[in-house]
């Protein structure tokens, strides 16, 4: 064979090889695709962007990025899935730690303890009114003599008011005295010195006819007690019926100070010692509650109990129509407490955000049964030892409130109502004292 022939040989089969080769690597490339198209690219997984917001207003939404309106700051995004697990079967939300740091977050824990309330209340002093007396002559005549008094007056027990004459009385000693003289019987004789006492003369005027069987005939109305006066007006000159009133007499020892009460805190009234007097006249002064009473009746209007204190006023410093302060000092019963400020009051329903085990912040619904001094008590809601948070609370509730947590807060705290109903018999809304223990 020619060199030339066995050379065009060699460069055909080489040609053939390369060709081969070339249609095998092309055939293995486009081999699981259709003819024409290049393979595509694995998808790469990303968060879904359900919204955009103002972290300083989380309730206004957007539909796409930007600058806010409310503030020179860019929109935050709010993803589908923050915590990047694919679900929403965790409770509560979680924040970034730094964010956190940045609102000066500070949590406490619920405890079980009383709650102290010192309620602070106007009162005003008044006129003693089991110390009162209307005097009258009881039996017609007039007026010789008035003694120098007037209102306001203070007199003890015998001060001479008036002197009169009274015909009636100057005829039954008259009486009397001859039936003395004639030897009339035992019984004649304590007949008309009792019709004496009933007609109003009193038992000194009485004591000083027998002892001196002489018949008077200008006699003296005395006060029957301590006290000021509060009515007096008669002169001179006057005559006088028998129903006329001489003078009224009130007692200032003990006085009363009468305060009025929400009757949402009569639960809170016990004994005498919760009470505590102040009068800005004698602010360095105490003053010793002998006796104290609740009037029957809440005034409609107010929605308040009259309370009354008797208190002791041996000196006479307190006057009738002096202001006071009436400190109530009192405990509850033992209950669960939190700090005031973890409350979250929307109106119709308060609430408080926990921090849980997981570090996730968890809302809560809670019902309250009072407050007092910063601290809460609780009806039902918490557990003792649980963690609340009690500052940097705005945030945290508006993050609550756009990842759903409120919302799903809210559906099982219904459902826990259906079961309740269903399994347990009703009961009154009172704190448990052994709850949590």
């Amino acid at each position: 064979m020619a060199p030339t022939t066995i050379k065009n040989i060699v460069i055909i089969a080489g040609s053939l090889l390369v060709g081969g080769l070339a249609a095998t690597g092309i055939n293995a490339y486009f081999g699981t695709s259709p003819a024409g198209h290049l393979p595509e690219e694995s998808p790469t997984t990303e968060a879904k962007v359900l919204f955009w917001y103002d972290p300083m207003y989380p309730n206004t939404k957007f539909d796409k990025p930007g600058k806010s309106p409310f503030m020179d700051m860019d929109l935050v995004p709010k993803y589908a899935d923050e915590d990047g697990d694919g679900t929403q079967a965790k409770a509560g939300i979680k924040i970034d730690p730094t964010m956190t740091q940045n609102l000066g977050l500070r949590t406490e824990k619920v405890t079980y303890g009383q709650l102290n309330y010192a309620l602070t209340i106007p009162a005003n002093l008044s006129f003693n009114e089991y110390q009162y007396a209307i005097v009258q002559s009881r039996s017609e005549g007039f007026i010789e003599k008035v003694y120098p008094l007037t209102i306001g007056d203070k007199v003890k027990k015998g001060t001479p008011l008036i002197e009169l004459t009274i015909p009636e009385w100057v005829e039954a000693q008259s009486e009397y005295l001859l039936l003395a003289e004639t030897g009339a019987s035992p019984l004649q004789i304590k007949g008309i010195l009792e019709r004496l006492r009933l007609s109003g003369m009193s038992e000194d005027e009485i004591s000083q006819l027998r002892k001196t069987r002489k018949a008077q005939t200008r006699f003296v109305i005395k006060a029957p007690m301590d006290g000021v006066i509060t009515a007096f007006d008669l002169r001179s000159g006057m005559n006088i019926s028998k129903d006329k009133v001489v003078a009224q007499i009130q007692g200032i020892n003990p006085i009363w100070i009468n305060a009025s009460i929400p009757e949402s805190a009569s639960y809170l009234l016990k004994d005498s010692t919760q009470f505590s007097i102040g009068v800005p006249a004698y602010p360095q002064e105490t003053f010793k509650v002998l006796k104290w009473d609740i009037l029957p009746s809440v005034d409609p209007i107010t929605r308040t109990l009259q309370v009354r204190l008797a208190v002791d006023n041996a000196k006479e410093r307190l006057k009738p129509g002096m202001n006071a302060v009436m400190t109530l000092n009192s405990q509850s019963e033992p209950m669960l407490l939190i700090p005031s400020q973890a409350v979250i009051d929307a109106g119709d329903e308060q609430r408080v955000i926990t921090l849980n085990e997981q570090g996730r912040f968890v809302p809560k619904l809670i019902k309250i049964f009072h407050e007092s001094k910063q601290q809460t008590g609780l009806i039902s809601g918490l557990e003792e030892g649980e963690t609340v948070v009690t500052s940097g609370l705005f945030l945290i509730d508006s993050e609550a409130n756009i990842s759903g947590a409120l919302d799903r807060m809210r559906q099982q705290q219904t459902a826990t109502e259906i079961d309740h109903s269903q399994h347990v018999s009703p009961s009154t809304d009172q704190p448990d004292p052994h709850a949590g223990h």
